[in-house]
């Protein structure tokens, strides 16, 4: 994740990767889904979460770490209580953790995520809603949840050059999170021509 003001790395995200010794390269696509509908994917997450702090305590620290959130980590205050200890546990400032969760989570169940959120704040991570722009009702979202930055899907990034209409709706939200004293991630950055329209 770079600052497009400074060009210095401000962040990484924890991606999930698997290499099965027999099935080889396994896509997060087919795995994640197969966890969170057999009921795997808490303790996948919490696996998962420990190894990125792990590696995060060698980065300095003005860099921070963002981290998905599965629908299934949102739902039961059990679920964030065991995020928030593996957090603690670890002794990295939480300032330097950015939880992203996405409408999926918060559409499951919107009372949980909201106090889940709410949570993770108040320990002093952040929270971002993923995927910004390609759901049912993401502004109402925005408008009640505690939410830190928005990420606004590439989807909205590619061509954006040529695009008109993708060059407007990204302007409207980052005159949006302007507004809300919200930070805005952009994914998929690729080109040289994409980054010059959006600085």
């Amino acid at each position: 994740i770079i600052d497009i003001i400074s060009g210095r790395v401000a962040g990484f995200e924890a991606l999930a990767r698997w290499v099965s010794p027999s099935l080889g390269v396994v896509s997060p696509g087919e795995f994640i889904p197969i966890a969170e509908h057999n009921g795997r994917i808490a303790p996948m997450t919490r696996t998962l979460l420990e190894k990125a702090l792990e590696a995060a305590r060698a980065w300095p620290d003005d860099v921070y770490l963002s981290f998905n959130l599965s629908p299934h980590d949102m739902t039961t205050q059990e679920g964030t209580l065991r995020i928030l200890a593996i957090v603690e546990a670890s002794g990295i400032n939480p300032a330097r953790i950015n939880f992203e969760i996405t409408e999926t989570a918060v559409m499951h169940d919107f009372k949980q995520a909201k106090v889940s959120a709410k949570m993770l704040r108040h320990l002093g991570a952040s929270v971002s809603l993923d995927d910004f722009g390609t759901g049912f009702s993401s502004l109402s979202h925005v408008h009640r949840l505690p939410l830190s930055k928005l990420k606004i899907d590439g989807s909205f990034v590619r061509n954006i050059n040529e695009e008109p209409s993708s060059y407007k709706i990204v302007k409207s939200v980052l005159a949006l999170c302007a507004d809300m004293g919200l930070d805005t991630v952009i994914e998929g950055v690729e080109t040289e021509n994409e980054l010059k329209v959006l600085r």
